[in-house]
């Protein structure tokens, strides 16, 4: 019996489909078992916003998990780290250390939302423009240069990266003191036992 183009279609359709699952599972496999960051890995995770971990509701994404190791292996190879000394951890201590970094932005924003906090884009830029300024006066003239070459950031990612959650931090930290009348370490202990919760949970294995 001669098949059909039409069931020929349908073949090859399932086929492709079959390969597409195969390929999500692969990488699915790649990112929760391995922790790979290879670039085709990594594009795919991207693009499918594979979560790394999650907060309650909010979500640490797999993409700005490797970004960050990324800026770190960077900045420990350039010659800024080695001028200061700095020594990549052990690999999986380095995953930790990102991760905890990156669960505890999650744990201030969820805090900070809760209360209404926020950090006004100026208020970003006027911090920005003191550190440049700083920077000019110092062995670092040029920025923009400085963050490329030794964490493969530009400006604005230094801005959303590190500058927007140390502020929202510092104002979570003085608004939580006000709550628990004084007391400067609120924060700190809010963020261990907002951890201890089981609705936060790590996706990645990493070890």
């Amino acid at each position: 019996m001669k098949i059909s183009n039409k069931v020929w279609g349908m073949m090859a359709g399932l086929v492709a489909v079959i390969a597409v699952v195969a390929g999500i599972g692969a990488v699915v496999y790649q990112v929760y078992f391995k922790t790979a960051d290879s670039g085709p890995v990594r594009a795919v995770a991207s693009v499918l916003g594979f979560p790394a971990a999650k907060v309650g509701t909010y979500t640490v994404s797999y993409k700005d998990y490797v970004e960050t190791m990324d800026a770190i292996r960077k900045f420990v190879k350039s010659d800024a780290g080695k001028t200061i000394g700095e020594a990549l951890p052990p690999d999986d201590q380095l995953k930790q250390n990102v991760m905890d970094r990156l669960l505890k932005q999650a744990m201030v924003q969820e805090a900070a939302d809760q209360r209404k906090l926020t950090v006004a884009d100026d208020d970003v830029r006027k911090v920005f423009a003191d550190v440049v300024r700083s920077a000019a006066s110092s062995s670092i003239p040029d920025v923009a240069q400085y963050l490329y070459q030794n964490y493969g950031w530009n400006e604005e990612q230094f801005r959303q990266k590190i500058l927007r959650p140390a502020l929202l931090e510092q104002k979570l930290a003085v608004e939580m003191s006000k709550e628990k009348e004084g007391d400067a370490n609120a924060l700190e202990t809010y963020l261990a036992e907002r951890r201890a919760k089981s609705d936060v949970v790590v996706y990645l294995q990493m070890k």
